[in-house]
């Protein structure tokens, strides 16, 4: 058996000027099969995959100590 993983689709909410705009746009990913992960802050050009790197990494440290 084969099992699929959903896309994600990262979220900015400062790129959306309302709150309205940001629930639209990640309802319409939600429906086309995306999981939505959305950011409360940071810079959108950033890259994500680093940003997730090290809050793992910080994650770490702090439960092992």
């Amino acid at each position: 058996m084969i099992a699929l993983q959903k896309p994600t689709y990262y979220l900015w909410r400062t790129d959306y000027t309302s709150s309205e705009d940001f629930e639209a746009d990640k309802e319409k990913y939600r429906k086309i099969g995306f999981r939505v992960v959305a950011f409360a802050d940071g810079q959108p050009d950033k890259n994500i995959h680093n940003g997730i790197k090290a809050l793992i990494r910080n994650h770490i440290k702090e439960i092992s100590q």
